[in-house]
């Protein structure tokens, strides 16, 4: 488990954005604020791409998820980017 309290975090699969939404949580639980920590993500789908912006958006969350929805295995958009934390869920609803 990864207790990020500031710096930068990455997610390459990260679906709607949940896991970002329980970082910040869990900066401010511990007495940090909004901003503490730097989000990136990347996202394959298009709509759960949408979903992931507009969950941060509505919670005050800044985010890079890229220019575009794409696979981060097949073409990156964060390939200079050195995180501090890596955050991934198995990829559960992959049938392949």
């Amino acid at each position: 488990m990864v207790a990020p309290y500031r710096g930068r975090i990455y997610d390459p699969a990260c679906g709607s954005g949940g896991m970002f939404v329980q970082s910040e949580k869990f900066v401010e639980s511990h007495g940090g604020k909004l901003g503490d920590i730097s989000v990136y993500g990347q996202e394959s789908n298009p709509t759960t791409r949408r979903l992931a912006i507009m969950n941060l958006a509505l919670r005050g969350i800044e985010a890079d998820f890229g220019s575009e929805h794409a696979d981060t295995f097949r073409r990156p958009l964060h390939p200079d980017l050195r995180a501090d934390f890596v955050l991934a869920n198995p990829p559960f609803n992959d049938s392949d």
